[in-house]
């Protein structure tokens, strides 16, 4: 499959090369050599070569589109919860690699998504540098959520929240830098960066080696 859509991008430039080549040498041959020519189907081969042109942009453009990662950007807290409430929405699973969970704090509609959604069976594992406050983690704790400290001589600098990372081919990575009002997230997919999302798998599979459970 893959053999035969290389074959027809081939053909496709092939024939745009020709186009291109045949419109070019009839505008030159009008221009310079014989402006009393007769061309009557000139007009034609320059359309379709522009139109060539634009479907080739198109095509290519749009696939490497494909493989970008979205970006946004946040001026306020709100907006960032917002997104964090539907982020963590369309998974099974939800980890969060984070230092000491300080944004989570004021986010109490995140907070009560995360309750509602760990009570519906949704498995979250927060990993953090250090201990979270204990309001919080008493809190979330109780809707099902689980805590981790992560050992501090291997404490990774990525800071990212991952869903679905038990479900090959739907995860999703979220990574945020800067702050309010040039917050940005980063969101990558299985098609936008696959090699990101294993290294977020990594560091979260080493990290729960060394860490130890938050029961108090």
């Amino acid at each position: 499959m893959l053999t035969a859509l290389q074959r027809i991008v081939l053909l496709f430039t092939l024939v745009f090369g020709l186009t291109a080549l045949l419109t070019l040498s009839g505008v030159a041959y009008v221009w310079f050599i014989n402006p009393q020519a007769q061309m009557p189907y000139l007009h034609w081969l320059l359309v379709l070569t522009v139109a060539e042109a634009v479907g080739t942009i198109m095509m290519f453009g749009k696939r490497g589109i494909y493989y970008l990662p979205d970006v946004r950007k946040d001026r306020d807290r709100e907006a960032t919860f917002n997104f964090m409430k539907d982020f963590i929405s369309h998974g099974s699973s939800v980890t969060i690699v984070s230092n000491r969970l300080a944004w989570l704090i004021d986010a109490t509609p995140v907070q009560h998504k995360m309750i509602e959604l760990a009570q519906k069976g949704t498995r979250f594992e927060i990993f953090t540098a250090q201990p979270v406050e204990n309001d919080l983690k008493r809190k979330l704790s109780a809707g099902g959520v689980r805590f981790f400290v992560m050992n501090a001589e291997s404490t990774p600098e990525a800071r990212f929240t991952l869903v679905n990372a038990d479900r090959s081919g739907a995860e999703k990575l979220a990574i945020a830098r800067g702050t309010h009002p040039n917050h940005e997230i980063t969101i990558f997919d299985n098609s936008s960066g696959p090699q990101i999302i294993g290294l977020a798998k990594d560091i979260v599979r080493k990290s729960k080696l060394s860490a130890v459970e938050d029961v108090r």
